[in-house]
């Protein structure tokens, strides 16, 4: 099996929208160990957009990473 490029990499973010999201999942491709630090009310906004705006595509931008909420 071939060794992935960034298996001993860690991020943890804090991120929304579309180009930080695209970019991780890239990194997570990569065999970057991604945590995602969501918001305890709802985590990511574009779980909860309508379809006719954003439809599916946070199931993409989201994958390869684990998800944690923290209430501060």
């Amino acid at each position: 099996m071939k060794q992935l490029p960034l298996p001993e990499v860690i991020i943890v973010l804090i991120e929304h929208a579309i180009a930080s999201p695209f970019c991780t999942r890239q990194l997570a491709d990569y065999g970057t160990w991604v945590i995602k630090i969501d918001h305890p009310e709802g985590g990511d906004f574009a779980r909860n957009c309508e379809k006719k705006i954003i439809d599916n595509s946070h199931i993409s931008f989201l994958s390869g990473k684990e998800s944690q909420i923290y209430i501060f």
